[in-house]
């Protein structure tokens, strides 16, 4: 896995090392706005090619807008379709104490305290960002009680499905349960990324029933002003860092070098490097002074 030498920059290219028995390295192309949306990387797990900004032209947050657009003004326009924030926040199962803290920190994946945060922007349809997700995981496993790993949404406009996806997460993290709804999204692309309409709706409900979520306050949620202004401001955010692409990774507002880091290990000593020597607001996740949302307790 690496990334170019300069500060705030996307994962141009990724490198993987998985963890299987005889595992081998797979060398994927970061996503980012300045990339082709026919990239062999989208070939591969048979995403929509189009260039379309993603937003919504209906109440549906699935639905696909066309032109040209920056992430955050895809999210935008979702987010104005679904109902302004403040007025979408009193059909949401949180209320805006909750949306403020989730604007400011995301959502963790790994033991919240007064530690050091590493923020991860991602998209759930980025191939690069389904890849990396194991090594994430991992990583923010191993480093409980050292350093927090959180994420925040980074949908682009390359990818259609990025904004509905990146809600139906915000969605289950109202229940507390995004990482376990984030990884189903990361390991089954194929299922969901060529749908529209409708059908990808039934697909976030459906998988949030799988995930023994309340799937009709989900619906409400996945719906909402609030969750739409969740991911338009995390998508501001990654923009005001300067971030081009996901996934991203940073510690305050510097992006951290991940120059030959090929396994969980190095990542999380990639982290640990990071954060060591960050200033005190390095304890707060990138554009934020707000605790992360904690993951569920088993």
């Amino acid at each position: 896995m690496s990334i170019p030498r300069r500060p705030l920059s996307m994962a141009r290219r990724l490198q993987i090392v998985t963890a299987a028995a005889g595992a081998s390295a797979l060398l994927l192309t970061g996503c980012g706005g300045g990339d082709s949306p026919d990239s062999s990387a989208s070939e591969e797990t048979g995403q929509s090619s189009s260039a379309a900004a993603t937003g919504a032209e209906s109440a549906s947050p699935s639905e696909s807008g066309s032109g040209e657009a920056s992430p955050s003004e895809s999210a935008s326009a979702g987010a104005s379709e679904s109902g302004a924030a403040d007025s979408g926040m009193t059909d949401a199962s949180q209320g805006a104490q909750y949306v403020q803290n989730a604007v400011s920190a995301g959502y963790a994946l790994n033991e919240v305290g007064d530690l050091p945060v590493v923020t991860m922007y991602t998209d759930y349809e980025c191939p690069a960002c389904q890849s990396a997700h194991p090594l994430v995981e991992e990583a923010a496993d191993s480093l409980d009680g050292e350093v927090t790993v959180v994420v925040k949404n980074f949908p682009l406009p390359m990818h259609d499905n990025a904004v509905p996806a990146a809600r139906a997460v915000e969605a289950a993290a109202m229940q507390g349960e995004a990482d376990d709804y984030a990884s189903a999204l990361y390991e089954n692309p194929d299922d969901w990324t060529e749908l529209s309409g409708s059908e990808l709706d039934d697909y976030f409900k459906t998988t949030a029933e799988e995930q023994e979520l309340d799937a009709d306050q989900f619906s409400k949620d996945y719906s909402s002003g609030a969750v739409a202004s969740i991911v338009d401001e995390h998508a501001s955010q990654a923009e005001e860092l300067g971030l081009e692409g996901t996934p991203s990774f940073v510690v305050g507002e510097e992006s951290i070098n991940l120059d030959d880091v090929q396994t969980a290990d190095d990542l999380a000593n990639a982290f640990r490097d990071a954060t060591k020597d960050a200033p005190e607001d390095a304890r707060t996740p990138a554009g934020g002074t707000a605790a992360p949302t904690a993951p569920a307790e088993d």
